[in-house]
């Protein structure tokens, strides 16, 4: 099946995720390189909170929808950059996300980075096999006013 054919094929509230998900992607990766990763996320959150999508869709097909818009945009991002996506899409769709970095010193001279959502205890974004490795830093959300 085609790209046109399989975009016919999906419910209007998906279509609808699809393109929220590709303008949080290309949102995410100009406002990070405008502003802090704290001053975008607190930006979005907000929005977010007074913002009401309508749908109930489950958080798997929201990550699904991040993850098919950034395959189908031009270029790449990070893990970063789709992180903020989903937890702004899922927020707007009512869930409370927890937004998770965590870091591997692979040697003395150089540390690797990592993003991911969770949700419920389970990683909706952003998921490795070797996630353990990652020393967790604490959830970006226990700096967040209520």
């Amino acid at each position: 099946m085609g790209t046109v054919a399989r975009l016919r094929a999906l419910s209007r509230g998906d279509y609808l995720r699809l393109f929220a998900a590709s303008g949080l992607l290309v949102v995410a990766r100009v406002g990070l390189s405008l502003w802090s990763l704290h001053g975008l996320r607190t930006l979005l959150v907000r929005v977010a909170r007074r913002v009401t999508v309508p749908g109930s869709p489950t958080p798997l097909r929201v990550a699904w929808a991040v993850s098919t818009a950034d395959r189908r945009l031009p270029g790449s991002r990070t893990c970063l950059m789709r992180s903020v996506a989903t937890e702004t899409l899922l927020r707007l769709y009512g869930y409370t996300p927890t937004h998770r970095l965590g870091v591997d010193r692979e040697g003395s001279d150089s540390i690797e980075a990592h993003s991911w959502i969770e949700l419920d205890g389970d990683v909706l974004i952003g998921g490795q096999p070797d996630l353990s490795r990652f020393d967790t830093l604490p959830p970006l959300n226990e700096r967040e006013r209520p």
